[in-house]
């Protein structure tokens, strides 16, 4: 059976060194019997409690038996100087598989803690391309003399519902470029396999999230729901400024939501 598990961190420990700013973590993932590579995440710049976006996919022996990997985090430092290892964890597989709805952690040795979420999972050969846009989105870093602009980036996430428990996981599936100072950025064309978008369900629900980057912290500026249908239907008739099919960035709590911005879909396809 083909899986995927889904990785995540938190309360890292910055091992980047005296005055070289905060790590850049990704994850290997071995089997703990054998000592092979099953996959690898990105790395994600400045970066404590990462969410990664790439999955590893594996092929999951027998779902009664107990399946052991090690999962060890690094500090990506991008070719300057040799990695640096932040800390290691045994974990079973079988305990997220058989119940999804349910975290499943460990501690790290180097300090912090990984989440696992392990789902059956089906190879897909179709990708969605997409372009993206965003328009008068609310400045939130103005700076201590008002001229600051914030340097937004966009996050699509796809739901996990589990209403027999009332839970939810949310699993981030893209995470476009940081565009700096702008208000309105047009983000690079990009595609993402339909397997780690939608589990190849193009009704399933799809979170999407812009964000202001700092090197210290990322800020959450509005979200909305939507489906790969759903943006499907909503790919702009008149250029990246048309506002006539665009979706409403929203802020707040269900009783006082506010409209901070808007998102163009510039195009959406299959290939």
């Amino acid at each position: 059976m083909r899986v995927q598990i889904q990785l995540r961190a938190e309360k890292l420990k910055n091992v980047a060194g005296l005055f070289r700013g905060i790590s850049d973590p990704y994850a290997i993932v071995t089997l703990a019997s054998t000592e092979e590579e099953i996959g690898r995440t990105e790395s994600i710049k400045n970066c404590l409690d990462p969410e990664w976006v790439e999955p590893v996919f594996f092929d999951y022996p027998d779902q009664n038996e107990n399946v052991y990997v090690v999962i060890a985090i690094w500090d990506d430092n991008r070719g300057k100087s040799q990695d640096v290892l932040m800390g290691k964890a045994m974990m079973n597989l079988k305990p997220s598989l058989d119940h999804p709805e349910t975290r499943v952690t460990e501690d790290i040795d180097g300090g912090g803690s990984v989440e696992i979420h392990v789902v059956p999972s089906t190879k897909s050969d179709k990708n969605f391309v997409f372009q993206m846009r965003a328009l008068d989105v609310k400045n939130i870093e103005r700076g201590a003399l008002g001229f600051g602009r914030s340097d937004p980036y966009l996050e699509i996430a796809k739901e996990y519902s589990y209403p027999s428990i009332g839970s939810k996981h949310v699993q981030v599936v893209y995470r476009s470029e940081v565009i700096h100072n702008h208000l309105n950025p047009l983000w690079e064309r990009s595609d993402v396999n339909l397997e780690v978008l939608c589990d190849g369900n193009l009704d399933m629900p799809l979170r999407v999230s812009i964000w202001d980057y700092s090197s210290s912290k990322r800020t959450m500026i509005g979200s909305f729901d939507t489906s790969v249908k759903g943006l499907m239907s909503s790919v702009a008739t008149n250029g990246n400024a048309d506002r006539s099919n665009s979706f409403d960035f929203l802020s707040g709590n269900l009783r006082h939501q506010k409209t901070v911005g808007h998102l163009v879909v510039v195009e959406a396809s299959f290939i």
